[in-house]
């Protein structure tokens, strides 16, 4: 996939391109500065130029309607979601908290091993946010089918 900015570039007059962090099948993510407030976040893009087929803009839209109803401290909060139409383009973003640090897997290629108790902290971690998760999804079933009270799952 091709950038859709570079460093330096502003977005909605409200963003400021700093680095590109990654990209996946579904866009391309930005570690940005909101211009206003100097936090620094993650910034991701969707070109409707470069999609390949109206999933992705349909799996981009609900990624952004699952993060904004997320609240939970281990998940990046939800910031924004705009549109930028442009001459050539119409791009599409969503902006997070920004996480800095390393990934698991390039602390452990760097030389990092943990104890037990690390082990079991990370662990923790993880099974706190899928517990917080499954529980969303139970909400959002009971939601479905018009039950009034949790205890009808």
């Amino acid at each position: 996939m091709e950038e859709m900015h570079q460093p330096g570039d502003i977005i909605a007059e409200k963003y400021r391109i700093i680095d590109t962090l990654g990209q996946g099948g579904n866009g391309i993510t930005y570690k940005a500065e909101d211009i206003k407030t100097g936090d620094r976040v993650a910034l991701k893009a969707l070109s409707f130029y470069h999609m390949t087929d109206w999933k992705q803009m349909e799996l981009f839209d609900r990624e952004a309607q699952t993060l904004a109803n997320l609240n939970h401290p281990g998940i990046p909060k939800y910031l924004d979601y705009f549109q930028v139409d442009t001459p050539e383009d119409r791009g599409f973003y969503i902006v997070q908290q920004l996480v800095v640090g390393k990934s698991l897997a390039e602390l452990v290629k760097n030389g990092w091993r943990s104890n037990e108790a690390g082990v079991r902290n990370i662990a923790t971690q993880v099974l706190n946010i899928l517990i917080y998760l499954q529980s969303l999804k139970q909400k959002l079933l009971w939601q479905l089918r018009g039950d009034s009270s949790e205890t009808n799952g």
